[in-house]
């Protein structure tokens, strides 16, 4: 490679400067239309402002993640038209250095960050987005999480309502070593459950074989109930009132975004393991994993915009123009995402399809309109 090292940390300071201008201006723009959507769901809610604060501040990390493809493409065609429009460009070029060269240092600074985001930022941003589901849950939905998943199974906590006198009578503790999930029921199988009345003393416990959750119920088979003076009775059927619904339960769980690139292929196998579908987990995790060679390939879809600026019509054309293609990628992204949820195609094809066109498409036209 015959690029040297001074013209490799200019390029890539100036990118890197630019980078940090462009991230920095569209953070500033999601804080201010988080800050009024917080607002706005808060109305009629005794919310204090320092919480609503804490909230905007606890996305920072995540919403960085998220909006970096964009940043990588705008900061690219922004250092390039900016090179090309001071004809450095047109030295670097005459002095025999090749498109692939001076893109080296700018595709090399995206790929580093990649891995900088995976290894620093993405498991400061679960902490804080944890913290602000919790502060959303206590706040905005009075509700606590009720779920955990671990190796030993499904922890369950639900307080108990009775329909009958219409009011609170305790709280339940459910486990289960296995679950079996389908559309509109759970299964739980092996399951020991604690009853504590409204005082918290212990009234009983039931040990169960089966479970399904029905509307209002919980119909368990093969009961035994155990007394607090230790007397126990079998039972074939028992029915325990609950408020809990399917939607309930799968919305208790962690969200993939609140749980670090390094942890996430445990917690899938904890999940597989105690039967619940793990593939938003799977996609996420590979998503992760793929964003250091998606964020490389903005920088080549970039370059179609801004080597040539004379063509193209200047610089707000070309922003608006990689800005269009930087939504058609993300719709492609989406597009291909839902497909993989949905389970019609595999979870590693919708994680890197839009990775491998971006790259495709970058280093194709590239070929085509350079000449090395």
């Amino acid at each position: 490679m015959r690029i040297s090292f001074t013209l490799f940390f200019y390029i890539m300071r100036q990118f890197l400067v630019t980078v940090g201008i462009v991230l920095l201006t569209f953070l500033i723009l999601i804080m201010l239309l988080d800050a009024l959507e917080l607002v706005r769901r808060s109305h009629n809610k005794d919310i204090p402002l320092f919480v609503l604060l804490q909230m905007v501040l606890l996305k920072f990390p995540l919403m960085g993640q998220k909006i970096m493809p964009f940043v990588m493409l705008i900061s690219s065609v922004l250092t390039y038209t900016k090179l090309s429009r001071t004809q450095e460009l047109v030295v670097i070029r005459s002095a025999g250095i090749s498109v692939w060269e001076f893109l080296f240092p700018t595709v090399f600074s995206a790929f580093t960050l990649g891995i900088l985001m995976i290894a620093i930022i993405n498991p400061l941003a679960c902490i804080m987005i944890s913290r602000y589901e919790r502060l959303e849950a206590k706040y905005f939905q009075g509700r606590d999480s009720f779920l955990a998943v671990s190796s030993s199974g499904l922890w369950l906590r639900q307080r108990n309502y009775s329909f009958i006198s219409n009011r609170d009578i305790g709280e339940t503790i459910i486990h289960a070593e296995k679950v079996g999930t389908e559309e509109d029921t759970i299964d739980l199988e092996d399951l020991i459950i604690f009853m504590y009345n409204s005082s918290n003393k212990f009234s009983k416990r039931i040990d169960a074989k089966e479970a399904k959750l029905l509307t209002d119920f919980w119909h368990l088979k093969d009961v035994i109930v155990t007394s607090p003076d230790g007397t126990t009775r079998k039972e074939n059927e028992y029915f325990m009132e609950t408020e809990l619904t399917v939607r309930d339960i799968q919305d208790s769980f962690a969200s993939p975004e609140t749980i670090s690139f390094w942890s996430l292929p445990g917690f899938i196998n904890t999940l597989k393991k105690s039967g619940f579908s793990a593939l938003p987990h799977r996609l996420h995790w590979h998503g992760i994993l793929a964003s250091p060679l998606f964020y490389s390939s903005m920088i080549f879809i970039a370059a179609l915009f801004s080597l040539r600026p004379s063509r193209q019509g200047g610089t707000g054309l070309l922003i608006s123009s990689s800005i269009f293609v930087g939504f058609l990628i993300y719709f492609l992204s989406n597009l291909v995402s839902s497909l993989g949820l949905s389970g019609s195609i595999p979870i590693v094809l919708a994680a890197w399809t839009p990775v491998s066109v971006s790259l495709l498409i970058g280093i194709g036209f590239l070929l085509h309109f350079e000449d090395g």
